[in-house]
């Protein structure tokens, strides 16, 4: 059973070429638009030549994008979608296009749109997003989404039937609760964003590319192409294809962040920059490879510390707040401005305020240090407690089974990639505590902190306690104290 498919699966070859055709001979796209690319079954694009960094793939100008402007000017959606997301209002535009077929002025397009796919996550029920994503950071959100999806339609029908004479109920009998929600999961998955523009586009030829997630920020996007710079020597490198909206030329252009060859394959990264979790629950498909993946952690300041007024003036003059603050974690580096922000939560000397930095990795005191580690263990162990099992092998022999449902595998892959992450992080603050247990002093190596390592130490191991209790009981029930009890605790008297 193979895990749910991308949204452009059930694009063919001969439907990607029509859409081209139909785009260069009456749409008049220019011919050299997207000529280094073609696009095989279930939208698979390669490149037809080598190409450099720098060097655009596809072109597609401004009128040929379907954005808001396009909702806005359709007689039968416009008013409908006033007033509510730019997502919505084109997945209100899809419904109607695909209910008109082949009298469609955008058939050919709205051909390489079909359904996301019944596996998308707005498709699952409360059920399967409740058990199937326990512990998940993604969650609640997912929930979240599903019933964000119920309410609007809800809202769009009420509206309808609210007013019969701005919209006959015949005119708009399209507009069923499955076609509206398939059509909302299609352009989740599909919808590129434009940072130049600021808005959502449904882009032909463009959002048939794969999207792949963003390398943490600071590093170049041809990141993402994979191959030997990402440490797989047995893989051809992709062209990292990076999308956005040119005034210059009034198009969107996709550009090749690297060098690639021939026959490569062409990727789109993410310009949202969103984690493998938020990408799942937009295109159903998990990426594992996710150059630049992140779980989220988050940070307060304790309103009952007498500093707490100058904590958070200092830090909404920084754009931050000091109440719940979020900051992205990855796996291969410390999360240096979360690390900054629980040391300053944490100072308890007016004095020491302004030494901690946010630009730099700058202890205020080993106290202060250790206290910070701790509490970021602790978070990490916390997350890992709110699955069913907080091990990657749970979820690597899982994987395993026979007879799972697509749903199933991608709740477990995605599971996984968290769990590396937590774990990843957890590794990294280890390293950090090391040096701090066993600071030499006068006395030798003397843990400075013996009484706060005495405390968290008891705090780390409640977890463990039921499991010792029980395993305790699996010991008296077995008979394993027999012998103890009757020589009186094994041959000593009761008073020692």
């Amino acid at each position: 059973v193979a895990a749910p498919a991308p949204a452009t699966a059930d694009v063919d070859t001969r439907t990607a070429r029509e859409l081209v055709a139909w785009l260069t001979v009456e749409k008049g796209l220019k011919g050299d638009a997207a000529k280094a690319i073609s696009f095989g079954d279930g939208g698979v694009a390669k490149l037809v030549n080598d190409v450099r960094a720098g060097e655009p793939l596809i072109e597609i100008p401004q009128n040929l994008a379907v954005t808001s402007v396009d909702v806005a000017d359709s007689p039968i959606v416009a008013e409908l979608a006033t007033g509510r997301g730019e997502l919505v209002g084109l997945a209100l535009w899809l419904t109607l296009e695909r209910h008109k077929g082949s009298l469609s002025e955008w058939a050919p397009y709205v051909a390489t749109l079909p359904s996301a796919g019944a596996d998308h996550p707005l498709l699952w029920t409360g059920d399967e997003l409740t058990t199937l994503l326990q512990g998940s950071p993604v969650r609640e959100q997912a929930v979240s989404r599903a019933a964000s999806a119920d309410e609007e339609y809800a809202s769009i029908v009420a509206q309808i039937k609210d007013s019969p004479d701005d919209f006959p109920p015949d005119a708009y009998g399209f507009l069923t609760k499955e076609a509206f929600v398939d059509a909302l999961a299609t352009v989740l998955a599909r919808a590129v964003w434009l940072n130049a523009a600021n808005c959502y586009a449904m882009v032909p030829l463009v959002d048939l590319l794969p999207l792949v997630g963003a390398p943490p920020p600071g590093v170049s996007p041809a990141a993402a192409a994979g191959g030997p710079n990402a440490g797989k020597m047995n893989e051809m490198p992709s062209a990292a294809g990076v999308v956005d909206y040119d005034a210059a030329t009034e198009c969107v252009a996709v550009v090749s962040a690297n060098d690639a060859q021939q026959t490569a394959r062409v990727v789109c990264v993410d310009p949202l920059a969103r984690n493998a979790g938020d990408l799942f629950l937009a295109t159903g498909a998990v990426d594992d490879k996710h150059c630049g993946d992140y779980c989220v952690f988050a940070a307060s300041c304790t309103q009952t510390d007498r500093l707490y007024e100058a904590k958070r003036q200092i830090l909404e003059g920084m754009g931050m707040s000091a109440e719940v603050q979020t900051f992205p974690v990855f796996a291969d580096r410390m999360p240096m401005q979360l690390l900054a922000y629980m040391r300053f939560a944490r100072v308890q000397d007016p004095g020491e305020l302004m030494s901690v930095s946010f630009e730099e990795d700058r202890i205020v005191s080993p106290m202060n240090e250790y206290e910070v580690l701790q509490l970021l263990m602790q978070d990490a162990r916390e997350m890992l407690g709110e699955y069913e099992s907080s091990s990657e092998e749970f979820e690597l022999l899982q994987l395993k089974e026979k007879g799972l449902t697509p749903r199933q595998i991608a709740a477990a892959r995605l599971r996984l990639t968290e769990k590396k992450l937590i774990n990843a992080t957890t590794t990294a603050v280890r390293r950090r505590l090391a040096p701090i247990r066993g600071i030499p002093t006068k006395q030798g190596l003397e843990d400075p902190n013996a009484d706060l390592l005495e405390i968290f130490d008891t705090i780390e191991n409640l977890p463990n306690k039921p499991k010792q209790m029980f395993a305790e009981f699996k010991k008296w029930a077995r008979g394993d104290y027999e012998d103890q009890i009757r020589g009186g605790g094994g041959g000593k008297s009761g008073c020692g």
